[in-house]
């Protein structure tokens, strides 16, 4: 009874030290991670609605502040803005997906509840951003955007386009951003 004690104490720690060297440390952040950097810091935004989806023309203005979640896999924006028809509160949060080689973004209306899937395609200082998604009033959309940031990375521009179809595009945002802190 002893031996066969002592045999599957040494099997347990076996099995124990195979599963610590299989797996390793824990996973950090790397480099796609670190791609999101730029955007770390706080934003002002002016910005041009144009007619549509998501309400009336307009101007917008506001702030966006960037942090890294816990861990540093994902960075999360939190955007505070006032637009032609009310005050809105919005949050993204990008990461990236190592399976399919793409950065993504979550996108969240906490004012009225739409939100939107994406993925973010980063060349150099550019960006991509592709999603579909829904308004709070349930409207399905498809949403393409393009991110330039300026060289020293102090500012960003943003173009969206929107199509309820996929097929018809409309010019739905245009805005500029500007590192604060």
């Amino acid at each position: 009874m002893k031996r066969t004690a002592l045999v599957l104490s040494i099997s347990a720690v076996a099995v124990c030290l195979a599963v610590s060297i299989a797996y390793g440390q824990a996973p950090k952040p790397g480099q796609e991670q670190m791609k999101l950097a730029v955007l770390l810091g706080s934003w002002t935004l002016e910005g041009d609605l144009k007619a549509g989806i998501f309400g009336p023309p307009g101007k917008i203005t506001g702030v966006e502040r960037y942090e890294w979640l816990p861990g540093g896999f994902f960075l999360q924006m939190n955007r505070e803005a006032r637009g032609p028809a009310a005050a809105f509160r919005h949050i993204i949060i990008f990461g990236y997906d190592p399976t399919s080689k793409r950065h993504t973004g979550q996108f969240f209306d906490f004012t009225e509840g739409g939100s939107t899937s994406a993925t973010i395609a980063i060349t150099g200082n550019t960006w991509n951003w592709s999603g579909t998604g829904h308004t709070g009033n349930g409207k399905s959309f498809q949403e393409r955007c393009t991110v330039t940031f300026s060289s020293g990375g102090g500012s960003f521009t943003v173009r969206c386009e929107v199509a309820a179809d996929g097929k018809t595009w409309s010019p739905s945002y245009e805005g500029r951003y500007t590192k604060t802190k």
